[in-house]
């Protein structure tokens, strides 16, 4: 019986899948992170180690496909996935899919539509049969990545600053020097001590700061929400620029920050409705479950 794996690769978190052809889950793994943007050559050897607990008690020659999500660009890696690939004794070769196709594959069976990614970074990207055609943003976090959870956090910082610069006082602010600082009163050596803590390290540091910002929308605050409500309205600029004003294919919405019921991702939604009526507008799923999937389609392909 031949066998499929599905391999969703983020930054700190590999997630495995292995089903017959039938789709019926025989093994499932998760372990460290993978993203070769972020982990450099020892990515390869991280997702192998998922890889082979994913694999414990199984034969690795039964794997005929397998898919493997990939963010950060997936060319430059192939060669060290399939090199994997051989020294584990699975059959075939992996096919690299990247983040954003894996995200809209998780969220939709079309082949064509789009899809609007918002976690550490944001992007859209037109998926026409199944591959990217067209994408928006995604340039990180200096010079783009407009609405993700590295600028949430950063006007998260900046309102802080500014209610120190002034002498005022908010809940938002109050949440950043506590995270920050541990608790230091709002003074400049404060101030010196967040932009010292943010430049040693720009993209945790900020990032950090989303769920803050999110925890205190859901409270009601003004400043927070405020925020939220700046970042939805980025996201729809970017998302408008691979998807036409009169399109009616599908929409998922994918990354932690656009998981169902998030509060951004009830503003992008009520005001994608709004711009897209005739769309569906879905959220992504699983990952790994997409790439098995994904896998699935191949290996029947390349049996008829």
């Amino acid at each position: 019986m031949s066998l499929v794996l599905g391999l969703d690769v983020g930054g700190t978190t590999t997630r495995a899948l292995v089903t017959d052809l039938d789709g019926t889950v025989l093994a499932r793994a998760s372990g460290q992170g993978g993203n070769p943007v972020a982990h450099g050559a020892a990515a390869v050897d991280r997702v192998g180690a998922t890889v082979r607990e994913a694999l414990t008690g199984l034969d690795p020659a039964r794997v005929r496909a397998g898919v493997i999500g990939l963010a950060g660009g997936t060319g430059p890696y192939a060669a060290g996935f399939d090199r994997l690939w051989a020294r584990l004794g699975l059959g075939g070769a992996p096919r690299l899919v990247s983040d954003v196709e894996l995200a809209f594959a998780a969220g939709t069976e079309h082949d064509s539509g789009t899809v609007l990614v918002c976690g550490t970074g944001a992007a859209a990207c037109r998926i026409t049969g199944g591959t990217t055609a067209r994408c928006a943003d995604g340039h990180g976090w200096l010079l783009g990545d407009v609405g993700s959870g590295v600028w949430i956090g950063r006007q998260a910082i900046r309102h802080a600053l500014r209610a120190i610069d002034l002498g005022t006082a908010s809940p938002l602010a109050a949440a950043v020097l506590k995270q920050l600082t541990g608790g230091l009163a709002a003074d400049r050596a404060a101030a010196g001590t967040v932009i010292e803590t943010v430049h040693a390290a720009p993209v945790p540091t900020m990032a950090a700061l989303a769920p803050v910002v999110v925890r205190l929308a859901l409270q009601d605050d003004p400043d927070a929400r405020g925020v939220l409500a700046r970042a939805a309205g980025h996201l729809l600029v970017t998302l408008g620029v691979v998807r036409d004003p009169e399109e009616r294919t599908p929409l998922v919405l994918g990354g932690g920050l656009l998981a169902a019921g998030t509060p951004l991702a009830t503003a992008v939604r009520r005001q994608a409705a709004v711009r897209w009526p005739a769309a569906t507008i879905t959220h992504a799923g699983d990952g790994a479950v997409a790439a098995a999937r994904l896998a699935r389609h191949d290996l029947r392909k390349a049996l008829r």
